[in-house]
């Protein structure tokens, strides 16, 4: 056989075993992590849904681009201790099923969330908590069932033309970062990458998984991270991103709380984003706006109590306005 030859054929065997060993991986991650929260059927496919908390008014949390619920735990108990909160995996994210087409839009995102909500009985008004691309699905839910919607807080929330407004600092901080992020996921060899990891090569990736969630979690975390369905919605999330443009709806005199982060931004980045922060603030005729130079984009890792405290600030502005209406 010549070398070439037996380089190909190297190639594709090791590629066959790397597809099995994932196979075989998921469907044993499958059985070792349950999901931890409710499984409710929305019409032929499940989205998993955590639940905590009583009181009168109804918290939802709506995580970032490919995000699970597991970060977002304690952000849940610690709001639960006052009312409900509820925090769910968009469809292809942590436990959720996949969506029914591979293309997805926010406008869809924003129903499958209505629809759940719904098939969980869980009733309106609710107080929409969005993070990151979370907060233009808690916009899209707004638009789309304005009277559901007590209030919204948006937690260094993603803006509708954000990728054209980087692209206009740098191509690289905009539209060439979302698709870098978006070849780097789509080349990886998961199951070379599970190896790797299996047998202690990959010690960051332990290292940054215990820093997101708790050591009950982490194996959990890990194996989501490590799964064809992650990667595959990561991809489809970021061209999404990457496809949007346009301007962020109006939200009337819904009260609004934007929590912006403004740590870690490079001096690139920073004047285009305050901009776009103080644009989503400006959304509302009752609004207001928080700043913090003490955590990063996931503001809920570096400060969940700032984040807690704001959910349940939003929480007494809500039940304020409606004692005295």
């Amino acid at each position: 056989m010549k070398p070439a030859s037996r380089a190909a054929a190297v190639v594709t065997a090791a590629g066959i075993a790397s597809a099995a060993y994932q196979k075989i991986s998921e469907a044993r991650d499958r059985r070792r992590f349950p999901a931890p929260g409710r499984l409710v059927d929305i019409g032929g496919r499940r989205l998993h849904l955590v639940t905590a908390g009583e009181g009168s008014s109804t918290v939802i949390i709506i995580p970032a681009l490919a995000d699970n619920v597991l970060q977002w735990l304690p952000i849940v108990e610690g709001v639960a201790a006052e009312t409900q909160a509820f925090v769910y995996d968009r469809a292809g994210v942590g436990w959720s099923d996949p969506p029914p087409r591979p293309e997805r839009t926010l406008g869809l995102m924003a129903a499958d969330l209505a629809v759940l909500l719904r098939a969980a009985g869980v009733p309106p008004p609710y107080i929409l908590a969005g993070h990151s691309i979370g907060g233009i699905v808690a916009r899209r839910f707004y638009m789309q069932d304005p009277g559901a919607v007590a209030g919204i807080l948006l937690i260094d929330s993603s803006h509708e033309n954000q990728a054209r407004r980087f692209d206009a600092a740098s191509w690289r901080k905009g539209t060439g970062a979302y698709l870098g992020v978006t070849a780097r996921r789509q080349a990886r060899i998961l199951g070379a990458r599970r190896l790797a990891v299996a047998l202690g090569l990959m010690p960051g990736l332990k290292a940054s998984l215990a820093s997101d969630v708790s050591a009950e979690h982490s194996d959990a975390a890990r194996a989501l991270l490590l799964s064809t369905r992650f990667r595959r919605t990561v991809v489809r999330e970021m061209l999404m991103m990457i496809r949007l443009r346009g301007e962020p709806p109006r939200l009337g005199s819904v009260p609004l709380t934007v929590l912006t982060a403004l740590s870690r931004l490079d001096a690139s980045r920073m004047p285009a984003w305050r901009e776009m922060q103080d644009e989503l603030a400006a959304l509302s005729a009752d609004s207001v706006h928080v700043t913090t130079r003490d955590a990063g984009h996931y503001v809920h890792l570096d400060d969940p109590d700032l984040v807690i405290r704001a959910i349940l600030d939003l929480v007494k502005r809500v039940n304020a306005g409606e004692t005295e209406a």
